[in-house]
């Protein structure tokens, strides 16, 4: 036994320390830098990665062993090649990956990220290093100098971590005292009554989606019934501050942390207490849920028995991450880090409850397959879908299209607002509802929409008050802005038709937009326009800033 532990200490700490590093430090260090953009807590997250981390660990013992016991050479051989792997995969991740692309949704256009040479250079330096020190010592001194370089690198992961804990607020966030999931249910129950309905198709920018109705004469006559407020600017780019603006009418100008904001701001939500004092039942199917608190429990699609995970997809999530970070650049785009979302891994544990609501386009198309429930109380509905965002992959009539574009699935997003009006025309409760469609931002067609903003502040909206019917959709001059979305509700609660709907907006008014930078919300630069929404030259700096403290 003391032979063995001799001929393979080093073995157990290269594993080791290789595997507390991809399974309990990156997802601790993704999960603290991201405290506002994940539905699980710490104590969830640890959960699958204790796992992993155990797998791996166990795997790459086991497989030593077996080399060990056929051939001692080899495994010599074997634990050098484990080194160099090991070292180069920590420098590649802890070292070289200032230049990685945002992980915003996007597709990645992997051509403009050229450090492959960095990749390739970091190998040979280290095999030339192995090398050079090969010829001054023998290979037993050199897998004992692993060893200790192992623990080195264990030691600095440590205080790493350490610093982590103590800098950021990831252990107050150990333990949420509440998890709330929003579900599918009762997403095809409808009043027989009065219905309020928001139909949100994500990224959908209003001048593209002009076009293709005015392209495809087969849905000329979809929004007939609406008015069209092409002059709409939005306050946020990005869905995260858009969707509780949209709701509570209340600005996220990093003034507080984004979780207790979105709470705050939901339970002040004017639009919410409204619905609940004229006695409507309220459901509101959106994927990314923060409004963990207990007065959301009044939202009757929301549940709290949502805290659970599927232990294998987000093990692969936490996979595709590490992947995305430590393998060298020509490597990368093999990761399949454009399809990571930990939130279709949230699953409920009761099987009496409905499924966490997902907004996938085809999942809610499926939706419309099923039969219309109707019911006597007055009903509101929020329903958030991926429209048109990124990554791109379905045509206009919603088939897979692997080379889709954002033309394809802005049509295609008018197919799906097609299909859901016909729905409710033909189950007889189109005429008794109040609906909106719109979207949380627009898109900047022409760079890909990711970090340069231009382009994201028009997005659509259209209205249509319930027993409202035109020959042709209306048109509104009106210079509208997300923060007029609350009275404009109000109006529609209250009975107005649509040509009475902010009435009070004057055309020459200034709107606010805040532009930042994706997974840096915590910088914000404040524009200010006097000009259409769409006219983004015209935009002018205010002069104040928002840091989030």
């Amino acid at each position: 036994m003391k032979k063995y532990f001799k001929n393979t200490w080093f073995n157990y700490l290269i594993v080791f320390v290789l595997s507390f590093m991809l399974f309990i430090m990156e997802p601790i260090n993704l999960y603290s830098s991201n405290l506002n953009d994940f539905w699980f807590d710490l104590s969830i997250l640890l959960k699958p990665s204790l796992l992993l981390f155990i797998i791996s660990f166990i795997g790459l013992i086991v497989l030593s062993n077996i080399i060990y016991l056929l051939n001692k050479k080899i495994y010599k051989i074997y634990n050098i090649i484990l080194f160099i792997g090991f070292l180069c995969t920590y420098i590649q991740g802890n070292f070289l990956s200032g230049n990685l692309p945002v992980l915003n949704g996007e597709s990645i256009n992997w051509n403009m990220y050229t450090d492959m040479i960095i990749s390739i250079i970091l190998w040979l330096i280290v095999i030339i290093t192995t090398i050079v020190i090969f010829k001054k010592i023998n290979i037993d001194k050199y897998l004992k100098f692993s060893g200790y370089i192992s623990l080195a690198i264990f030691a600095m992961l440590s205080v790493s971590l350490i610093t982590t804990f103590l800098t950021t607020d990831v252990l107050k966030y150990y333990k949420k005292d509440i998890i709330l999931t929003s579900t599918y249910k009762d997403i095809n129950k409808y009043s027989e009554n009065e219905n309020f309905i928001i139909l949100l198709l994500d990224a959908v920018d209003s001048k593209h989606f002009i076009k293709a109705i005015k392209d495809n004469k087969e849905f000329s006559n979809t929004l007939n019934d609406f008015t069209y407020y092409p002059d709409t600017m939005s306050v946020h780019p990005f869905t995260r501050e858009s969707i509780p603006l949209i709701l509570s009418g209340v600005v996220y100008e990093d003034q507080e942390e984004y979780n207790k904001y979105v709470i705050d701001s939901m339970k002040k939500s004017e639009l919410l207490n409204n619905l609940y004092n004229k006695d409507y039942e309220v459901n509101i199917y959106e994927r990314e849920w923060y409004f963990n608190d207990d007065k959301a429990l009044k939202i009757n699609n929301i549940s709290y028995e949502g805290s659970d995970l599927n232990y294998k997809g987000f093990s692969k999530q936490l996979i595709k991450y590490d992947l995305f970070r430590y393998l060298p650049y020509f490597l990368k785009k093999y990761s399949n880090i454009e399809t990571m979302d930990f939130s279709t891994d949230h699953i409920t544990n009761n099987s009496s409850i409905d499924n966490p609501f997902d907004e996938d386009n085809f999942l809610f198309v499926n939706e419309l397959n099923n039969d219309i429930i109707k019911d006597s109380k007055k009903n509101f509905k929020f329903i958030h879908i991926d429209g048109a965002h990124s990554p791109f992959k379905f045509s206009k009539d919603l088939s897979s299209k692997s080379d889709a574009t954002y033309t394809d699935e802005v049509e295609g997003s008018l197919n799906i607002a097609d299909m859901y009006l016909n729905k409710l025309k033909e189950n007889n409760v189109y005429n008794n509802s109040n609906i909106i469609i719109m979207a949380d931002h627009g898109y900047n067609y022409s760079v890909g929409g990711s970090a340069v903003l231009e382009g994201r502040q028009n997005p659509i909206l259209f209205v249509k008050t319930k027993n409202e019917n035109h020959e042709k959709m209306a048109i509104s001059d009106k210079a509208v802005s997300f923060t007029d979305l609350q009275s404009l509700y109000n109006d529609i609660l209250n009975g107005k038709m649509s040509n009475e709907l902010l009435k009070n907006i004057d055309n020459n008014r200034t709107r606010r937009f805040l532009i930042y930078e994706w997974t840096k919300e915590y910088h914000m630069i404040e524009y200010e326009t006097k000009d259409k929404a769409w006219e983004t030259n015209k935009m002018y700096k205010t002069g104040k800033e928002f840091n989030l403290k």
